[in-house]
């Protein structure tokens, strides 16, 4: 669920254009409570199948090489015992793709779920592209915006290949299943609506929890070669080049900020990160709009 680095060059660096504060938007109360009801029950139902997945916060590639900035900071809002990506490490979509077990009807639901995310994805990294106060760093999301698409006619057709089917194939007749398209319309409205450094805040985390998946399962692998594959992808070297990127980026961004504007870029990440953790559970339980 995160774009492809292929063709992005690292980003020059200088002081990003300063913001004045703004207030929080109906879109984000209209989403609130229906992300925070969705993941106490699947935390719940999650939990008696949790493994040893869980990594300590010590080991966040984020905290390990920006120590000490706002990007950290977001990190450790996140980490810890008890905190969001805990439970999104140690969700058995997760920990049974580390072990093996996994459903395959799970994974290549996922997979289908995904082409639909990325595109709704590709247009929110170009909205975002839109308000960057910088030409680097529109070129830099457009780029990620066409990585995104790529990922759907590269990476995701890899996939689908090993079940006989390929991407058109199995979104032709698939919808966005609720918990997806609860994300992707948080996102857009978010991005729509707010200033680049909120869209920025908003979408970080599926830049930044898939490389810290990645790397927390790369340190495990997996037997099952399906999802060694995924992991390869999101715990590589390229992956990480691109994520580190973003982070750089909102850290000068956060520089430029007030306090409440900073404190605002944290409410969105945690929001996002909330709904990192609801796609997963939706591609465990492979969901369903109930009517």
């Amino acid at each position: 669920m995160a774009p492809s680095n292929d063709g992005i060059a690292a980003n020059s660096r200088s002081p990003a254009l300063k913001t004045t504060p703004e207030a929080s938007t109906d879109a984000d109360a209209a989403i609130q409570a229906p992300a925070a009801a969705c993941k106490p029950a699947a935390v719940d139902d999650a939990a008696g199948e949790k493994s040893a997945a869980s990594e300590p916060a010590s080991s966040s590639l984020v905290e390990s090489q920006v120590p000490g900035s706002f990007a950290a900071e977001l990190w450790h809002d996140i980490a810890g015992p008890g905190g969001i990506y805990s439970a999104i490490l140690g969700h058995p979509f997760l920990a049974k793709m580390a072990d093996g077990t996994l459903d395959e009807a799970s994974f290549r639901y996922y997979i289908a779920q995904d082409s639909l995310y990325l595109r709704e994805y590709a247009r929110a990294l170009s909205l975002v592209a839109s308000k960057a106060p910088r030409p680097d760093w529109t070129a830099f999301f457009c780029k990620c915006s066409q990585g995104a698409y790529e990922v759907e006619s590269g990476f995701h057709e890899e996939f689908l290949a090993y079940f006989g089917s390929s991407a058109g194939e199995e979104t032709a007749a698939a919808a966005a299943c609720p918990n997806s398209l609860m994300y992707t319309s948080w996102m857009l409205s978010t991005i729509h609506q707010r200033s680049f450094y909120e869209g920025l805040a908003a979408v970080l985390p599926c830049f930044v929890v898939y490389l810290e998946v990645g790397k927390a399962l790369k340190r495990k692998g997996s037997p099952h070669p399906l999802y060694q594959q995924w992991i390869e992808k999101y715990g590589g070297l390229e992956y990480e080049s691109l994520v580190l990127q973003v982070i750089h980026m909102a850290n000068e961004v956060a520089a430029e900020l007030s306090d409440t504007q900073k404190g605002r870029m944290q409410q969105l990440w945690r929001m996002g990160c909330r709904l990192e953790y609801t796609f997963f559970d939706a591609a465990y339980r492979q969901q369903q709009w109930p009517v």
